[in-house]
């Protein structure tokens, strides 16, 4: 990516371009002429920062996952909330919050993500996730943190994150309040049957 100031303006254009006609069309009508003339560029400007439209999408995906992965690592911090759904309704919020209005858009760059095989970019959060959940732990429907074993954290983690991927995959998804509802409802079920089982364990 560009270090001048100039040079990164002009990919911002870009970039808001390419998100405005996917607000219209789909990713397969988007072309980079498209692009460069809604952004007020040469095609030969275009090209100067990505050789074609695939890095386009693939630079836009990895922006705006960056931009989902901050927000969903930022409600890890903090004090532990007064019960264990409130922290995983801020997890699901962070990602449904940073379609900024733009839903249609996402659930496109996330499914060009997932069938193009750049999904990996999201492999370094899974793994932040990972580790605070097996180093710091959880909230516990019973009050009180609990560390995860590895393979409780990676149930935990991928079985939010594959519900948020079909969500944003998905138009004809239930609505977004709906999915964040059953998915903390689930997730806390799985919690209150760990310390279940830990207590009987005991």
């Amino acid at each position: 990516m560009p270090r001048q100031q100039r040079s990164r303006d002009k990919v911002a254009l870009m970039f808001e371009a390419a998100m405005q006609l996917l607000v219209e069309g789909d990713i397969a009508s988007l072309t980079t002429n498209a692009v460069a003339a809604r952004a007020g560029v040469s095609i030969g400007t275009l090209y100067q920062y990505f050789d074609d439209k695939q890095a386009l999408l693939d630079a836009l995906t990895a922006r705006e996952l960056g931009v989902m992965s901050e927000k969903l690592l930022g409600t890890l911090h903090g004090a532990p909330p007064a019960h264990p759904g409130d922290r995983i309704r801020q997890m699901v919020r962070a990602v449904t919050d940073s379609y900024g209005g733009r839903t249609r858009v996402h659930q496109r760059l996330i499914e060009h993500a997932l069938t193009q095989g750049s999904s990996s970019r999201l492999s370094p959060l899974y793994a932040q996730l990972l580790a605070v959940f097996t180093s710091q732990g959880v909230p516990m429907p019973d009050a009180g943190t609990q560390s995860l074993s590895p393979a409780q954290a990676f149930v935990l983690t991928h079985a939010a994150a594959g519900v948020l991927r079909a969500l944003s995959a998905h138009e004809d998804a239930p609505p977004a309040t709906q999915i964040e509802d059953a998915l903390v409802q689930m997730l806390v079920g799985y919690l209150a049957g760990l310390r279940a089982s830990h207590a009987t364990q005991a």
